[in-house]
């Protein structure tokens, strides 16, 4: 196999969910007509997380009324599990629009849609007091004893403090920026050849950010896991890029050295190794590594030495203590 040209086919039902997935993160940066109501759907409905949390992330882009406008009947819906599939949806949401738009539909709505309004509001927070203190008036003593807990549970919360596009705010992620995000300083990027599952590449992507890395390269398989990142690729350049081959030429034309994290004779720990100044940190595939290309071209090889008796860490851990290894010695270096 040429490992320089050839990306591996996915197997079928995972080709089909990365599809869907990949659909929807398109239909909404393009703004396509109804993409609110799609990415509604296939968060609720999908049986694969990859489409599920595109759709969620996704949301974070929708007009607030419009959002809000195709979540409203999932959340009053008589289906338990519809319900609160709709309510992890509501942290991202803007709170006095989910109150006015719920307020305008309780009007006249039957007791099985007030209880489960209940429910919903102890979920938005503090801008639902004022409608749930109607609620506790309600005619219907089981409506009154769901939302009299819905205040109680809501009063016993410390309160939100801070921008809520910072993630020592719940629901403990980024949010979208308001305009270009900030130029990323000069440091070290990582590529990721590959990966098998989204949920690593995410992950991934998430401690690049935290690393203050300046990019994350995908090399081969894009159907990363967003809501692993924890809104971190809003900030941080996410690129894909085709094949090991641009790749490597990529990283020499932008002037990365790159470091191939691989176990093996060649490697050295990545606590002691003589890091470049900038590196690309190369991670390879789950099961297979990295191609031979790979380390043909990398100017250093490091691993992760393991004292217990499983053979090897998950890759995006590995990574990350990569990134932090690169960062110590920066530090320790005065740089």
């Amino acid at each position: 196999m040429d490992s320089l040209g050839t990306v591996p086919e996915l197997p079928e039902g995972e080709a089909e969910a990365y599809a869907l997935g990949l659909a929807v993160r398109g239909a909404a940066k393009r703004g396509e007509v109804g993409w609110v109501a799609m990415a509604v759907e296939m968060a609720l409905t999908a049986g694969h997380g990859f489409p599920r949390g595109e759709a969620r992330i996704a949301l974070q882009l929708a007009p607030a009324e419009e959002a809000v406008a195709a979540l409203i009947p999932a959340l009053l819906s008589e289906h338990r599990r519809t319900r609160r599939r709709a309510m992890t949806l509501l942290p991202r949401l803007n709170p006095e629009e989910v109150c006015r738009q719920l307020g305008a539909a309780l009007a006249g709505a039957g007791q099985p849609s007030r209880r489960a309004a209940c429910v919903a509001l102890a979920a938005v927070g503090s801008a639902a007091l004022p409608l749930l203190r109607g609620l506790a008036e309600d005619a219907d003593a089981s409506v009154r004893q769901r939302a009299r807990r819905a205040i109680e549970t809501i009063d016993g919360r410390e309160p939100d403090v801070g921008d809520r596009a910072l993630s020592s705010v719940r629901p403990f992620g980024l949010a979208p920026p308001s305009g270009t995000p900030p130029e990323r300083p000069r440091s070290f990027a990582v590529a990721a050849f590959n990966f098998s599952y989204g949920v690593n590449l995410g992950a991934l992507i998430r401690s690049a950010e935290a690393a203050g890395a300046e990019a994350v390269w995908i090399v081969g398989r894009d159907f990363y896991y967003r809501p692993s990142t924890k809104g971190a690729d809003w900030w941080l350049p996410v690129e894909v890029l085709a094949t090991p081959r641009e790749c490597i030429a990529r990283a020499a034309a932008e002037g990365y050295e790159i470091v191939a994290l691989q176990q093996g004779g060649a490697a050295q720990p990545v606590w002691s190794a003589d890091w470049p100044q900038r590196p690309l940190i190369v991670a390879g595939n789950e099961g297979d590594g990295l191609p031979q290309a790979f380390l043909d071209a990398a100017a250093l090889q490091v691993e992760l030495p393991v004292y217990g008796q499983i053979d090897s860490l998950n890759v995006a851990v590995a990574a990350s203590v990569a990134m932090y290894a690169w960062r110590g010695r920066r530090i320790a270096e005065g740089r």
